[in-house]
C-alpha cells in the first residue's frame, strides 16, 4: 500500500512543483485525465499523457502546492483505485485515480477529477 501512496504523492507533487521528469516517470504511457469542466468551460475534457504534461509544463495545470487527503485506496492485485481530496489556496479537487503496477512499479493510468 505504501508504494501506491508514494506513486500518488509523486503524481501530485510533480504537478504542484512542475516536475516534468517526475511526471514522466510516474504517469503510464496510456494515461488519461478526465475532468468535468475546464476553467469555466462546461463539458467533459480528456487529456492524454503528452497533453497533460504539456499543460503542467505551460503552467495551465499545477504550480501551486496542494494538501492531500486520502479518502480511500483499494488494491486489487496489480490495480489500485484511490479517492483523494486535494486543496490549494483557491481550488478544491475531488479525484479518483487508478494506478497499475507494471514490472513492480506503480504508475498512474487514469485521473478523473472534479474541481470546485
Amino acid at each position: 500500500m505504501q508504494l501506491i501512496k508514494s506513486a500518488l504523492q509523486s503524481f501530485i507533487s510533480g504537478g504542484d512543483n512542475t516536475d516534468i521528469s517526475l511526471l514522466e516517470k510516474v504517469i503510464h504511457p496510456q494515461f488519461q485525465n478526465i475532468q468535468d469542466g475546464f476553467f469555466g468551460k462546461k463539458g467533459i475534457y480528456v487529456f492524454d499523457k503528452t497533453e497533460y504534461i504539456n499543460l503542467v509544463r505551460n503552467k495551465t495545470f499545477g504550480g501551486k502546492p496542494r494538501t492531500i487527503n486520502f479518502i480511500s485506496i483499494e488494491e486489487q492485485e496489480n490495480i489500485a483505485i484511490a479517492k483523494l481530496e486535494l486543496e490549494s489556496s483557491n481550488l478544491k479537487f475531488f479525484s479518483t485515480i487508478i494506478c497499475v503496477c507494471v514490472d513492480g512499479d506503480w504508475q498512474i493510468i487514469n485521473n478523473t477529477v472534479r474541481v470546485e
